[in-house]
């Protein structure tokens, strides 16, 4: 049995995410099974460490401190920091999505846990990632669970600092992020990515476009590190053609299906107490709504209970929330 003060140093640094600290605790019980020669024990004990398997890679150098990264980059004239890191918990239920998108992800996930095992045939495994679709459909959402299943900080890239009045200055940017990012190991997420790789034979766009697709590109290519990159676009049509064949794996996220749809409204109406509700009657009303929009017409109808000082909401309630939705609705139809 370890010792007690170890534990105690186990579980503390776990509640308070110091991951350090808690990679220190698990080696030292670790280390005093191997003492003990319960060399077997030590062994299984050492694998779930590494996620689970002797052939998973170890963990990234950058995973430590929990919360603490170098320094982002920056815009060099207006000061802005060019990415966000962050770390999230995660887990697959978090989300809604088709077993076709959950099963090559988890696929996705697999093959960079056991990227040893692949090296050994001269495979590698898919690290560059286009998300497609509409919004609303959990596509960042996705890289964010990509993140945690992992155990990888999430870079999220600002394009709206990358982008220079500046002659230039954009490419250079960009080269100031894939340079941070050579340095460990992440999911790095280029949300709006058509706004960097748009179509270079497209008569509208000018040179500075051009070069900067060109830049985009020649540094995706040349990226040595195995971080995910993952790129999000909900106008995929304006993709340059080159940038299509950079990536391993294309993902469409469509609007949900009625099955789908279905267990959007029971996963966020799950905070509250409801009877008598024929779901599967209100997801097939919502025949154009993306998961991010029904998150809205749960929580609009469960504030309506909260605020009367309720606890059950009514099948009223989401009437009158999925009501509110299909005005809005048609209001921005009728704005084209």
């Amino acid at each position: 049995m370890a010792r007690g003060e170890t534990l105690r140093k186990l579980f503390r640094s776990f509640s308070h995410n110091e991951r350090d600290e808690f990679l220190a605790a698990a080696r030292e019980i670790i280390e005093e099974e191997k003492n003990k020669n319960h060399v077997l024990l030590a062994r299984d004990l050492e694998k779930l460490l590494l996620n689970g398997s002797e052939y998973t890679k170890p963990l990234a150098a950058n995973l430590a401190p929990w919360n603490q990264f170098p320094e982002p980059p920056k815009d060099k004239d207006t000061g802005l920091s060019l990415l966000n890191v962050q770390r999230f918990d995660l887990t697959w239920d978090r989300i809604v999505l088709s077993e076709k998108i959950v099963d090559i992800l988890q696929e996705i996930v697999l093959e960079n846990r056991k990227q040893d095992i692949l090296v050994a045939y001269n495979l590698k495994p898919k690290n560059k990632l286009l998300f497609c679709g509409p919004p609303g459909c959990g596509k960042t959402q996705t890289a964010k669970i990509l993140s945690s299943a992992l155990g990888l900080p999430l870079v999220y890239v600002n394009l709206t600092a990358v982008f220079s009045s500046y002659l230039g200055q954009t490419a250079t940017n960009l080269q100031k992020i894939f340079t941070y990012i050579e340095n460990g190991e992440w999911v790095v997420l280029f949300d709006e990515f058509d706004a960097i790789a748009r179509d270079r034979d497209n008569l509208n766009e000018h040179g500075e476009v051009k070069r900067l697709v060109n830049s985009l590109l020649q540094l995706i290519d040349n990226a040595t590190n195995q971080s995910i990159f993952v790129a999000a676009t909900n106008h995929e049509k304006l993709l340059d053609s080159a940038v299509w064949r950079r990536f391993d794996e294309v993902i469409f996220f469509d609007n949900p299906t009625v099955e789908l749809r279905t267990a959007l409204l029971s996963r966020y109406l799950s905070a509250i107490r409801y009877t008598a509700i024929d779901l599967s009657s209100f997801a097939a009303r919502l025949e154009n709504a993306t998961g991010a929009d029904i998150e809205r017409i749960c929580s609009d109808a469960i504030k309506a209970v909260v605020l009367r000082g309720e606890r059950t909401l009514t099948a009223d309630d989401l009437e009158f929330a999925i009501g509110r939705f299909l005005d809005r609705q048609s209001i921005i139809a009728n704005s084209k």
